[in-house]
């Protein structure tokens, strides 16, 4: 497997278990799950933007996946 595979596949991997997660946290939360998500994101471009020590790509690609999987679902919540 080429690096740029495994970075691919690890994207995937991370998009789909923090949706996961999320869809299962906005059905247990449905009236804060909007807020909740907001604050994650907050906090995770912060984290993107700290970036001093070099995350690497491999780190980078898990933590774009994660911040396009609360992304992703905070459209849905908003365009309902």
């Amino acid at each position: 497997m080429s690096m740029t595979s495994y970075i691919d596949q690890r994207y995937d991997d991370t998009f789909e278990s923090v949706y996961d997660n999320l869809k299962r946290m906005v059905h247990k939360h449905p009236d804060s799950a909007e807020q909740i998500i907001r604050g994650f994101l907050k906090s995770l471009y912060i984290r993107q933007g700290n970036d001093w020590t070099g995350r690497g790509a491999i780190g980078n690609a898990g933590l774009d996946a994660t911040i396009a999987a609360h992304e992703s679902l905070l459209v849905e919540l908003t365009s309902c």
